[in-house]
């Protein structure tokens, strides 16, 4: 298992509207900001702050509104 740092966004309705998997190189700056295991892994979901979004934004295909409450950060645990 590996752990995955995913970004996502929900709508209006509250459903996942889209999500994107990121390197597993941006766990390091998002450790500041967020609670991280010493596997890598995410403690939980967490809404992206304009700190957040600094780090991620370079992989997301859209702009990041922080103040729409819709962009979370987590990490998920796949099969390698």
């Amino acid at each position: 298992m590996v752990v995955v740092i995913v970004v996502e966004k929900f709508g209006a309705d509250g459903f996942l509207e889209r999500s994107w998997d990121l390197p597993p190189g941006v766990v390091e700056p998002l450790r500041a900001h967020v609670t991280v295991t010493r596997d890598g892994g995410i403690v939980d979901v967490w809404p992206v702050t304009s700190e957040v979004a600094v780090i991620v934004q370079p992989w997301i295909g859209e702009p990041i509104d922080v103040t729409s409450g819709v962009w979370f950060v987590s990490s998920a645990r796949v099969s390698a």
